[in-house]
C-alpha cells in the first residue's frame, strides 16, 4: 500500500562523473583548504550550511537508516546511539556526507514532500519506483565516496605504501584482492571512513594498480 502522497517522485539520472564533479566542487567550497584530511563534513554541515542534528532514539530501527534531511533542509535526523558513540564516528561522518550528497542533488525531490517523522520518511521512499530509489540512493553514495576519500588523496596515499606493497605481494602473491584489502585497512585512518569504503573508492576511481 503506498504512502500518503499522491505521485511518483522521480529523481534525475545523474551521471556518475557529473556527481563526482559537484563532490569536488563542493569539497572546494567548503573545505578548507581543500586537501585537508578528514574532511571535517560533521563541522561543516552545523556551522557552514546550518544544518542541526536531531538525535533520535531508535531511528535505525525504525527505518533502516541512520539519518535524513528534514524537508526545510534545516535539520539533519539521525539515529541517536549513531550519533553519541565515539566508536562510529566513521559511520556517522559517513551519513554527514552521504546526506550532503541528497542536499546537493535532490533538493527539490526532498522539499516537495512533506515529512517530519521517522514514520513519513518511509512513506517518502514508498513513494519511490524500486529503479528510482536505487538511482536516489546512489547517487548520494557516490557523492559521499568522493567527497571523503578524494581521488588524488587515495592515489598519494596508495603511492606511499609502496614499500609495504612490496612486503605484502611477497605473502600474498598475485591475490590482488587481499593486497587491495590490506592497503584499504592501512589507509583508512587518515580518511577517517571504513575500510569497506576505501576498497570501494579503489575500484570506482581506478586507482589500482599503482603505475
Amino acid at each position: 500500500m503506498k504512502g500518503k502522497f499522491v505521485h511518483f517522485i522521480h529523481p534525475p539520472r545523474l551521471k556518475f562523473d557529473s556527481i563526482r564533479i559537484k563532490a569536488d566542487e563542493f569539497r572546494k567550497r567548503y573545505v578548507h583548504p581543500p586537501d585537508l584530511l578528514p574532511i571535517p563534513i560533521v563541522e561543516i554541515f552545523e556551522l557552514q550550511l546550518g544544518i542541526q542534528p536531531i538525535p533520535i532514539i531508535g531511528l535505525k530501527d525504525k527505518i533502516d537508516l541512520d539519518g535524513f534531511l528534514t524537508r526545510d533542509l534545516k535539520n539533519i535526523c539521525i539515529d541517536y546511539n549513531v550519533y553519541m558513540d565515539e566508536k562510529q564516528e566513521n559511520r556517522l561522518r559517513f551519513t554527514y556526507a552521504h546526506e550532503a550528497g541528497h542536499y546537493v542533488l535532490h533538493k527539490n525531490e526532498i522539499q516537495e514532500c512533506d515529512f517530519r517523522t521517522p514514520e513519513d520518511w518511509i512513506h517518502f521512499h514508498e513513494d519511490f519506483l524500486e529503479e528510482d530509489l536505487n538511482w536516489f540512493e546512489q547517487h548520494a553514495y557516490e557523492f559521499a565516496g568522493r567527497l571523503l576519500v578524494p581521488r588524488v588523496a587515495l592515489i598519494n596515499a596508495i603511492k606511499d605504501l609502496r614499500p609495504k606493497l612490496q612486503e605484502f605481494r611477497k605473502m600474498a602473491g598475485n591475490d590482488e584482492e587481499n593486497l587491495i584489502q590490506a592497503v584499504s585497512r592501512l589507509i583508512s585512518k587518515e580518511f577517517k571512513v571504513s575500510p569497506e569504503v576505501i576498497s570501494r573508492r579503489i575500484r570506482i576511481e581506478k586507482a589500482w594498480p599503482l603505475k
